[in-house]
């Protein structure tokens, strides 16, 4: 049966995402913030996502997914033209197209390894977590899972992008355990926001935010707005952890690339913001994408 363009059928969705995927073998964790996590837990964790694409998708191949509609898409984003001419409105509405549909170069069905990294080095996430461009909540539901104490909110301004994530937090038994909504996080009028991020309750509300591939999307003046929101959001002493595409990635195509001064110029002690951690890193991409992986920076950042 063939899957039509751009979408996932119900069968491939329960090979990534369903109770018997890889994901969903995590076992339970107590740890929280900073604690050290129980051997059997990471034996768990250290296996997500080491396996290849093809491991995680089986024997799908072309019956299930459209590869023409994944080769256009990942043809555009590895332009020029998406890197270099592509900003603010209309680039989001490409983004708006492109997300949400499991095929996206991005959207790789399992948890970022820069995430996975940070819960076996005992930095389990803890308290109440945002995760910001959640996308199609793969980050998120690791959290929930790996990180029982953490109470995790997961934020996208795709509709379709929830709508995916709901469906897999459903597949895994996990429905409820994130708190998913609909939001435009450059949205600085909070008669415009969502009402659960919008109200004064909501000011100071998150211990971290965790920021995976989203910055490096905006523009400046859409950096801006994002990192307002952020600072509003967050609690004092609380943790930015944000992982973007560095200058070291010289392949076409893509998003901006975030050197370590753009960070600063944003996220310094003026702005209340210090920078306390910053990391070589990845971005893991679709296999057919820049052979699946991206140069990237991950910085630890916490508000003052």
């Amino acid at each position: 049966m063939q899957a039509s363009a751009g979408r996932i059928t119900g069968e491939a969705l329960e090979r990534v995402a369903g109770p018997n995927s890889l994901l969903a073998s995590l076992s339970p964790s107590h740890a929280h913030a900073f604690v050290d996590i129980p051997e059997d837990v990471l034996q768990s964790i250290s296996s997500v996502g080491e396996e290849s694409y093809d491991d995680i998708f089986g024997d799908l191949g072309s019956d299930l997914l459209d590869t023409k509609s994944i080769d256009s898409v990942h043809s555009f984003i590895s332009s020029h033209q998406h890197r270099d001419q592509l900003t603010g409105a209309p680039k989001r509405q490409v983004i708006a197209r492109v997300a949400g549909t499991g095929l996206a170069p991005w959207e790789i069905h399992r948890p970022q390894k820069f995430v996975r990294d940070l819960v076996l080095r005992g930095r389990c996430f803890g308290g109440r977590v945002l995760d910001a461009g959640c996308g199609i909540g793969d980050n998120a539901l690791f959290i929930a899972k790996a990180c029982p104490q953490a109470r995790v909110t997961a934020v996208d301004v795709v509709p379709r992008c929830l709508e995916f994530a709901a469906a897999k937090a459903k597949l895994r038994g996990m429905s409820g355990k994130v708190q998913m909504m609909a939001a435009d996080l450059l949205e600085s009028d909070p008669c415009r926001q969502h009402e659960a991020l919008s109200s004064p309750a909501a000011d100071g509300t998150y211990d971290c935010v965790l920021d995976s591939s989203t910055f490096h999307c905006f523009g400046d003046d859409d950096r801006e707005r994002y990192v307002a929101v952020l600072g509003r959001l967050l609690r004092r002493g609380g943790v930015l952890v944000m992982n973007c595409m560095s200058e070291e990635e010289g392949r076409p195509g893509g998003p901006r690339r975030i050197t370590v001064q753009d960070l600063l110029s944003v996220f310094n002690r003026m702005s209340g913001w210090e920078v306390e951690v910053i990391e070589d890193s990845i971005i893991e991409l679709h296999p057919t994408f820049w052979g699946g992986k991206a140069l990237a920076r991950l910085f630890t950042i916490r508000k003052l």
